[in-house]
């Protein structure tokens, strides 16, 4: 399989992924090297659209890093090509899905994940999950957030973390933006002046990919820090 210029040095796999945990099945996709190792995990926890293409797309450039990429569907294939999305899911089914997956991680069926905690990568109102899931930690030892929205009450996730918004993001409000990078102070943030909330999403009318590129490369980055035995 072909590489494009500058995304890495990993052909790779990716597709459509069964996630088992017990007698729980549910549908993700996956990317990873296509090659013999063992590779640093990463839970990709999509946003209010789902699994699109960009998402796809997003798994694919961690993976040519080196990065073995899990994201489990939230949604539980109830969304739909063309159609608006399902309502978002509960808290509580969410965690349940996002354990799940990283049990499945974990087992026999995954022998090219590392061993040691995964990170993870939260986009849009996927963040709110991701932040309760490693509070407190345990399968989890870096988190990326990317235009997080967050509704809910939250604590500091004990895990280093990094975020990124639009200073233009027209979901996320400046005073909510604050109220987000207050209740997460030990975080690093990086802020882009002239883009909007669809940072790494390729359809949204504010997309720009160097800012794209830009917050990939620091993700890939920022869990290369995160040594494991």
């Amino acid at each position: 399989m072909a590489l494009l210029k500058g995304e890495g040095t990993h052909q790779i796999l990716y597709g459509s992924a069964d996630i088992f945990s017990g007698l729980r099945h549910n549908r993700g996709y996956l990317a990873r090297p296509d090659h013999a190792g063992v590779f640093r995990p990463v839970l990709l926890v999509h946003g209010a659209p789902g699994i699109t293409s960009s998402v796809k797309s997003v798994a694919r450039r961690l993976a040519r890093h080196g990065l073995a990429v899990v994201g489990p569907d939230l949604y539980r294939g109830s969304r739909r090509r063309r159609q608006p999305p399902p309502p978002w899911p509960g808290s509580s089914r969410i965690a349940s899905d996002l354990i799940d997956a990283l049990e499945w991680m974990k087992s026999v069926d995954t022998p090219w994940i590392a061993p040691g905690p995964a990170r993870m990568l939260a986009l849009g109102r996927g963040a709110e999950a991701a932040i309760s899931l490693v509070a407190p930690p345990e399968a989890i030892g870096a988190l990326a957030l990317v235009s997080p929205i967050v509704t809910a009450t939250i604590s500091q996730a004990p895990v280093p973390t990094i975020g990124f918004y639009g200073k233009e993001d027209e979901v996320v409000s400046r005073e909510d933006r604050d109220a987000v990078r207050s209740l997460l102070g030990h975080a690093e943030w990086v802020l882009y002046g002239g883009a909007g909330h669809g940072l790494l999403d390729e359809a949204a009318p504010d997309y720009r990919w160097d800012v794209a590129e830009d917050v990939l490369d620091r993700v890939v980055e920022f869990f290369s820090r995160l040594v494991t035995s």
